[in-house]
């Protein structure tokens, strides 16, 4: 009897295991089986079934252990397989910075970023420009950037408010190593700085005179990089700009796209002649221990190059866009004139930012030979600004913009960051100049100054409001001043 009742419970045990899924079922359906099977032996040994007929049970035994001992081993295995799987998967992130995924090895990352802006613009008194008072959306851009192989770096961004230019940013950048980069295709030339910060990181709406005195966009090729103080190391730094470092330095080889200008989208260059741009800038006091003037910034920009027959964009105000130098305007017996021989660029440059404080200097020589007909001039026009700014709450001040300590939350007492700022900037035209342009329909000197108030309500969001004042010399007619323009502004802008 007892016999039969060892076999019956042995019988039991092996169809038990049996039923038993393969390796590659449930986790916890086989755990949940072993410690059945664990269960069963233990009650076999205390109630002694299995040591009555020790040479019997045996091999019974064996059995089952080796089978037990099989699932766990299966067991370990498929845990070893679903960890492997899960440390290959990549990860996802979203916040404040935008969307990012990257691999599990982090040597490749895509990120998906965003900006839009939304302007108001009146105009007070409308004296002499008559212009619009409008609602504008001047900015929708959605961007993907990143990089691969941890030193190939990327960015393609799309403005989809914009009436021309609707690809301003397209390119690789190879950062291998801080001190020689390679970045090639359409970006910013590395000379006006105020034109190098951030599209959504400005103090004010628009830059100021010098800006426009230096390409916006352009296409072709650069080499950059980028030395650390002695004792430090480098950051790799990818784009046009690098802020983070002791000394860079850019070296780029361009279409030459003119005075503000911009090729739209793949639009092909018109000659064989290429513009030639470097850019030197140092933090002298870069790890030295002095806090307020370690975000000094020094430096040196300028281009040269050859044209042959590049039109010439019009020059506007910075914050009312209304054009004062329009070189289709032309004397008696002139046609417009176009940019052919030699050009120049000379760009001294400085920020400076301590605590909540920020500074921003920049003059330009920006020299072009003018054509129209059988007439040449060479034309010299200069430009400078200064601008400064405060952060009344107590905020850091920096070239990429303000981070509040408290986000916008009013039910908690939180009200974000407010900034407040102010301008003054002019442009001189060479009087060589109204040798064929118009000095009626034309003037020959802007000067503009300007204040504003920026409210952070985050990371992302800031809205803006800014007043500006322009006077003129000449540009009316009878040789009169073109009158005032005076224009306030605001802006809601959201980026990440």
């Amino acid at each position: 009897m007892k016999h039969f009742k060892r076999t019956a419970l042995a019988s039991v045990i092996n169809l038990a295991l049996f039923g038993i899924p393969d390796a590659h079922a449930d986790t916890e359906a086989l755990e949940r089986r072993i410690r059945e099977l664990e269960s069963r032996l233990e009650k076999l040994d205390r109630a002694g079934a299995l040591s009555a007929k020790p040479a019997a049970a045996a091999p019974e035994v064996e059995k089952l252990s080796r089978k037990v001992n099989t699932l766990e081993r299966k067991l370990e295995l498929q845990d070893e397989v679903t960890t492997g799987a899960l440390q290959k998967l990549p990860v996802f992130d979203a916040g404040a910075d935008g969307f990012k995924i990257t691999s599990s090895d982090k040597k490749h990352q895509v990120r998906i970023r965003g900006a839009a802006q939304t302007d108001g613009r009146f105009y007070v008194e409308d004296n002499g420009f008559k212009g619009t008072d409008k609602f504008q959306l001047k900015q929708a851009r959605i961007w993907i950037e990143g990089y691969f192989f941890k030193d190939i770096y990327y960015k393609i961004m799309p403005d989809f408010a914009a009436g021309s230019n609707i690809l301003p940013d397209a390119y690789l950048d190879y950062a291998y190593h801080p001190a020689v980069n390679l970045l090639v295709g359409k970006f910013k030339p590395s000379i006006s700085l105020e034109r190098l910060q951030g599209d959504s990181d400005g103090t004010f709406l628009e830059r100021a005179f010098p800006t426009y005195l230096a390409s916006n966009r352009d296409v072709g090729i650069q080499i950059h990089g980028a030395f650390a103080k002695p004792g430090f190391k480098a950051e790799t730094v990818a784009g046009p700009i690098d802020t983070k470092n002791t000394f860079t330095y850019q070296i780029g080889v361009t279409n030459g796209s003119g005075d503000d200008g911009s090729p739209n989208n793949d639009s092909p260059d018109t000659d064989d002649n290429k513009e030639v741009n470097g850019r030197l800038f140092a933090h002298p006091f870069h790890h030295t221990g002095y806090s307020w003037l370690e975000g000094l910034g020094l430096g040196v920009a300028g281009s040269f190059g050859n044209p042959d027959k590049q039109a010439l964009k019009a020059q506007a105000t910075p914050l009312g866009r209304s054009t004062y130098l329009d070189y289709t305007k032309v004397n008696t017996g002139f046609a417009a004139p176009t940019s052919d021989g030699a050009t120049y660029r000379i760009y001294p440059q400085a920020y400076w930012f301590a605590g909540p404080f920020g500074a921003i200097g920049e003059y330009v020589v920006s020299s072009q030979h003018l054509v129209s007909g059988k007439t040449d001039i060479q034309q010299k026009n200069t430009a400078w600004q200064i601008l400064a700014s405060y952060v009344l709450t107590g905020e850091d001040n920096s070239f990429a913009g303000v981070k509040p300590i408290r986000n916008f939350d009013p039910l908690k007492g939180n009200w974000g960051a407010l900034q407040l700022a102010a301008r003054y900037s002019e442009l001189d035209v060479d009087d060589a100049t109204f040798k064929i342009i118009d000095p009626n329909q034309s003037a020959s000197k802007a000067k503009a100054w300007t204040v504003g108030a920026n409210w952070y309500l985050n990371s992302n969001a800031v809205i803006r409001a800014d007043y500006e004042n322009v006077s003129f010399d000449g540009g009316a007619a009878r040789g009169r001043d073109l009158a005032n323009e005076q224009v306030f502004a605001t802006r809601f802008q959201l980026a990440f």
